[in-house]
């Protein structure tokens, strides 16, 4: 049984009530990346021939879009501290919208990148933005629980992205996918518009222009629970886009796994993380929050130990592997919402900012893991394991250095 809107909202005088429509518009706005990346790289032959270009050149669209979308979380956080929630939340929906028709527009590969950097500064806006509103309805345990029932939703997005992209690229070509992600960008538009009330009242804003601004960045990074939770945060992501990075190279071309199966199995364990994100939001209130963490960061230890077994000293048997898989993948769902709560928890005053530094925490850290995991391909799977050791051993250190703070863990329900 999944959480009800009635136990998420918060009925305290003042507050802007949770919403079966203000979590589905939260979910939406936060929801570009996988349909900007999972919609598009199917179509990657295509544009390469359309627009006589190369592979590589290619490929920089995908970074240019992360790219934007790392500089449009830095700036439209910190902006919603100083203006307000929802101007920027609309904003950056039109800024995603515009980048968009450029890209369905594009005459060449370089005006394709640059689009793609609109696009993304765009999404980043209303991501950050749109994690920072709930910040500002939600709180403690509540809090938890709404960042687990976003993150189950947006779990949906990687699932459904890809065959939407097929489907468009089947029946028409790589351009109608952008004019696919513009009505996405419209949408989110509109949606802004008509479901999201201003959250953040005129006496919780903070004066003094973009610098003062951009100031609540640095004050965050000054926050040891804050800092200590997003690292766990951005290091559980780590290891997961090994997994996601690699897993065709092991399981297809390493252990002989068809396309179609493979596709299932990969459905499967994204399927996993929105079913055990709906049982963590469940479980909280009964359990607290630092203790989820201590269990997916757990599992996702004998998960990649599994791995490390299988890949060194067993010749990467399918079985095995395919459970490590799975058990990293499911596990992250105690791990990411409940530690994006809990730093969130910290630094209310200046949530765009603190959504900002989250949300940049996580792209850098899948923006080095991708290519570092994939660096064996089909020859070899110790790098992804190297990069997955590497980053479940940081984020239980993170853990501890975020736990292991007296008064201010204390505040949170971390006990000492």
């Amino acid at each position: 049984m999944t959480p009800t809107l009635t136990t998420l909202a918060d009925t305290r005088p003042g507050l802007v009530p949770v919403t079966a429509t203000l979590i589905g518009t939260i979910a939406l706005q936060t929801a570009v990346p996988p349909f900007a990346t999972d919609m598009y790289t199917p179509a990657f032959p295509r544009v390469t021939i359309d627009l006589a270009t190369s592979a590589s050149m290619v490929g920089l669209t995908l970074t240019a879009f992360f790219l934007g979308f790392a500089a449009g979380q830095l700036a439209g956080g910190p902006w919603s501290d100083q203006r307000g929630r929802r101007m920027p939340l609309i904003v950056g929906g039109m800024v995603c919208l515009l980048g968009a028709v450029g890209c369905a527009l594009a005459p060449s590969i370089w005006f394709l990148v640059a689009a793609r950097v609109v696009q993304g500064v765009g999404g980043g806006i209303a991501a950050a933005v749109a994690r920072a509103v709930i910040v500002d309805v939600a709180h403690g345990d509540q809090l938890a629980k709404l960042m687990s029932v976003l993150q189950a939703l947006g779990g949906l997005a990687p699932m459904v992205a890809p065959v939407a992209g097929a489907l468009v690229i089947t029946f028409a070509g790589w351009r109608e996918v952008f004019w696919v992600l513009a009505g996405l960008g419209g949408l989110m538009v509109l949606t802004a518009i008509w479901f999201v009330p201003e959250t953040l009242a005129p006496e919780r804003r903070h004066g003094g222009g973009l610098r003062r601004s951009l100031a609540g960045v640095g004050e965050v990074l000054r926050v040891r629970p804050f800092v200590g939770y997003t690292l766990v945060q951005s290091f559980a992501s780590f290891t997961m886009l090994a997994y996601i990075a690699n897993a065709a190279y092991v399981l297809q071309e390493m252990k002989g796994m068809a396309p179609i199966p493979y596709s299932f199995f990969f459905a499967s364990t994204a399927l996993a993380q929105v079913l055990l994100s709906l049982l963590n939001a469940r479980l909280i209130g009964r359990f607290r929050p630092h203790t989820l963490i201590a269990v997916g960061l757990g599992s996702t230890t004998v998960g990649v130990l599994a791995l490390i077994l299988g890949v060194l000293f067993w010749d990467t048997p399918l079985v095995l592997t395919c459970v490590g898989f799975l058990v990293i993948m499911a596990s992250m769902a105690f791990i990411y919402g409940n530690a994006g709560a809990l730093g969130a928890m910290q630094v209310t005053h200046v949530a765009g900012a603190a959504a900002a530094v989250q949300g940049v925490g996580g792209a850098l850290a899948n923006a080095v893991s991708a290519p570092l995991a994939s660096s064996g391909g089909g020859e070899t799977a110790v790098p992804m394991i190297t990069v997955m050791a590497v980053g479940v051993a940081i984020a239980v250190v993170s853990y501890h250095f975020a736990t292991a703070t007296g008064p201010l863990a204390r505040s949170v329900g971390v006990e000492e």
